[in-house]
């Protein structure tokens, strides 16, 4: 149900829809829970700060954990999970989540899913840093792009799921102590929206975009866990964030994310200004085959300690790998880097810490159901999954498993009990953010938006990265207010 009307002080068109579930994103959880309402009949609108299925799919380029293997089982997998979250992992989304996943690799290659088999016809699984068992269903180095492709083709043919697209969400519409929808502005049509509906599911991804080294699209930062958490859901672990070794040199691969774990799967070794192995005196026994986090964090030691390259990076040295390994492991790599003028096979690749995934999130339980009634949230955007340390693997994994418990237990809850959204017609855009629109409309004057945002990005950089101490943070806490 459309309902045109205007704004006078904005001049702004505002159109009005009516759902049953409204998705807030576009990645492989909002896409799974958009196809589970679907299935359920019920009304369904996916919301996309960015094209559809454009959120950080995509950058899962190695793979994604499930126990498919003969000598292994959900179980393991569990207790893998559960070493290195620590204490901050919720053990019964992780249970529920090793279970379900073997179904959905069922399901996505009954979709067109290509993941690699053997001669023998079994799939191809990789070994995966900090997993006791290779588990990584992967379609080479570019699993999250096939993946994508997968479920945008299914979300196309299906007419079921209205799609809008460019549409940024600002803020969530309460009635009563409940979500009942969201408003925000759709950048194609030039126009304001406001959705009514009877339940939401927030999958905006996490805040890696807030970084200015990160392998995440533009739009991704941190819109679900500003929504959830104004709308009363506790913020879990959100200080916990994934970072990955990311090119800082050259400029032409500045920002790229080399697929580390293949890297190292294949044999290469990081290497500090002077040439040395430094993750053996970090890490004697593991070196390279120690977890991410460790990694990264000696990674992050090295450049603090001054033993960094001229760029401020690390090398990630792959010269001694022979082609035929790195043409298996990392061939998207290998041609992207030599596409932009770098063979790795002759040239260790400059990298330095970039923000990659963020492991916290809003509060949910096993279907992704928020403490404040009508409101979901699943893939990066929930909290609890990952804990304090995500091993291989686990991020596409993870948003596949709860976008689709999400979007079942929200059809249900509206096959249920339906609530009336009468009340919420009236003032669902506050006066407060309508006069904070005009004037950001009509700002003719200041510092320009990009320089702003840009300074944003290099002050988490700077100061927010995987070393942080206390005068630090208020250093940066400080910076953003001058912002403000």
């Amino acid at each position: 149900m459309i309902k045109p009307s205007k704004y006078d002080r904005l001049d702004i068109p505002v159109v009005r829809h009516e759902t049953d579930v409204l998705i807030v994103g576009g990645g492989a959880a909002g896409t799974m829970a958009a196809f589970e309402c679907a299935d359920a009949g019920i009304a369904v609108i996916q919301a996309t700060k960015g094209r559809a299925t454009s959120g950080t799919t995509t950058v899962a380029r190695g793979g994604f954990a499930a126990a498919m293997g003969k000598d292994d089982s959900p179980e393991l997998h569990l207790h893998d999970i559960l070493k290195y979250g620590g204490e901050l992992i919720d053990p019964e989304l992780a249970r529920v989540w090793v279970y379900d996943i073997v179904d959905v690799v069922r399901d996505l290659e009954s979709w067109g899913a290509e993941f690699i088999r053997g001669a023998d016809g079994q799939l191809d699984l990789k070994m995966f840093p900090s997993h006791s068992r290779a588990r990584a269903c992967h379609h080479y180095d570019t699993t999250g792009n096939m993946i994508t492709k997968v479920l945008s083709k299914k979300l196309r043919a299906d007419a079921r799921i209205e799609k809008h697209s460019i549409t940024a969400i600002v803020d969530l519409i309460k009635q009563d102590g409940r979500v009942v929808g969201a408003w925000g502005v759709d950048y194609q049509n030039g126009t304001l929206v406001i959705y009514h509906a009877q339940q939401v599911i927030l999958c905006t991804g996490g805040g890696s975009g807030l970084f200015y080294v990160n392998d995440n699209p533009p739009q991704v930062t941190g819109d679900g866990y500003v929504l959830g958490f104004r709308a009363g859901v506790p913020l879990l672990g959100i200080e916990m964030i994934d970072f990955q070794a990311m090119c800082c040199s050259p400029k032409a691969l500045f920002g790229f994310a080399p697929h580390p774990t293949g890297f190292i799967n294949a044999g290469a070794v990081f290497r500090n200004q002077a040439g040395e192995e430094f993750l053996k005196r970090y890490f004697p026994d593991t070196a390279e085959e120690s977890t991410r986090s460790e990694v990264i964090l000696a990674m992050a030691k090295e450049i603090h300690a001054g033993r960094a390259t001229s760029t401020g990076g690390i090398f990630m040295d792959a010269t001694k790998v022979p082609m035929e390994i790195i043409q298996k492991q990392i061939p998207h790599v290998y041609k992207t880097c030599l596409h932009r003028g770098i063979d790795i096979t002759k040239t260790p690749l400059e990298v330095a810490p970039g923000s990659h995934t963020w492991l916290g999130g809003l509060e949910v339980d096993v279907d992704g159901k928020t403490p404040v009634e009508g409101l979901f949230a699943a893939g990066e955007t929930a909290g609890g999954i990952h804990g304090g340390n995500r091993i291989g693997g686990s991020a596409l994994s993870a948003s596949l498993v709860f976008g689709r418990r999400a979007g079942r237990k929200a059809a249900a809850l509206v096959k249920e009990e339906r609530v009336d959204l009468a009340g919420a017609e009236d003032g669902a855009i506050p006066e407060s953010e309508r006069a904070w629109l005009a004037s950001l409309m009509s700002r003719n004057s200041g510092p320009l938006q990009s320089d702003v945002r840009t300074a944003c990005l290099m002050l988490a950089h700077n100061k927010l990265g995987p070393i942080r101490e206390g005068p630090t943070l208020k250093e940066a806490l400080a910076e953003y207010e001058r912002f403000d």
